[in-house]
């Protein structure tokens, strides 16, 4: 399965409550609901962020990563 992947970037060195800013969207591909899940945190690392939540949604997923640091 196909799927894509909203991320919002929570910002380093903000203060609390700031909203997050509006990332990449990209599209990820695998056989189960866990391997989406899974290649959402893998291609989060590799950006160099920390996925804080990843989530499903009706159209995708979407993931609220920590900027890199």
């Amino acid at each position: 399965m196909r799927r894509t992947l909203k991320i919002f970037i929570i910002p380093a060195g903000k203060p609390p409550g700031t909203p997050p800013e509006p990332g990449p969207e990209v599209e990820l591909e695998a056989r189960t609901e866990d391997g989406l899940l899974a290649a959402a945190h893998d291609h989060l690392a590799k950006r160099g962020q920390r996925a804080r939540a990843v989530s499903f949604t009706p159209t995708g997923l979407v993931a609220y990563a920590e900027a890199g640091r």
